[in-house]
């Protein structure tokens, strides 16, 4: 009775050693997933008016998050027409350098959808184009310093750093498929807003900024496209 009342025992012991080593190591698994998860830092959601005319045209939307070592940008608009929201563009950005790793632009048309999508890498882009008639792509080099057209509006509110300087560099225009030469010059300011003029490939843009962090971008005035974009707060 002895022997077999220690052997009882010993298997016992035996199983809630095992179940404690199986315990830790799922316990162990967990906390190595929930280290590498992605972790959202900020997200901040801005709010324009499109005005044609004096006329509200409808509202565009865009999204910034930020997210471990990425900033995604997301923007979508509706208007007077449809309360249906449309997708505008998707851009992710590495928060170290703010060099473009990805973009994408839809476009409705009347056959449907047209997408063009940018990827990233060191050396080179690929650009996508996918409509109703077909599948093009194309690769182009590009250099360290090469810009998303669509990073430009939030460029001073990315460097974070309040340095409206004018410049020259080279950016890609995925619609295209080619690499322009951009410019932004400072035409203008006053106690609390800058005003930048951005040219590139024959459009220019006029970019009003916060001077103050997180240097929102206030208005947008594109003459040759017709419309102007006002930040929801900054409406009289």
């Amino acid at each position: 009775m002895d022997f077999l009342s220690s052997s009882r025992e010993k298997r016992i012991r035996n199983q809630k050693s095992k179940y404690r080593r199986c315990f830790g190591l799922i316990c162990f698994i967990i906390i190595i997933l929930f280290s590498f998860k992605p972790i959202a830092l900020a997200t901040e959601t801005l709010k324009y008016s499109i005005i044609s005319r004096d006329l509200v045209l409808g509202e565009m939307f865009y999204e910034i998050e930020t997210i471990d070592q990425k900033i995604i940008i997301r923007s979508f608009f509706v208007t007077n027409q449809s309360e249906e929201p449309q997708k505008d563009i998707e851009l992710i950005i590495n928060r170290e350098d703010l060099a473009p790793k990805l973009s994408k632009k839809w476009l409705k048309i009347s056959e449907g959808e047209i997408t063009i999508e940018a990827q990233y890498s060191q050396e080179k882009v690929d650009v996508i184009l996918e409509s109703p008639y077909g599948k093009k792509e194309t690769s182009l080099k590009i250099t360290e310093s090469t810009f998303d057209m669509e990073q430009i509006f939030f460029l001073p509110s990315l460097e974070n750093s309040g340095k409206f300087i004018d410049r020259q560099f080279p950016v890609l225009v995925p619609a295209s498929g080619m690499i322009w030469s951009g410019k932004i010059l400072k035409v203008d300011e006053d106690e609390n807003s800058v005003l930048l003029k951005y040219t590139l490939a024959g459009e220019i843009l006029y970019l009003q900024y916060e001077k103050a962090v997180p240097y929102r971008l206030l208005t947008m005035k594109a003459p040759n496209r017709g419309y102007d974009l006002i930040l929801k707060d900054e409406m009289k």
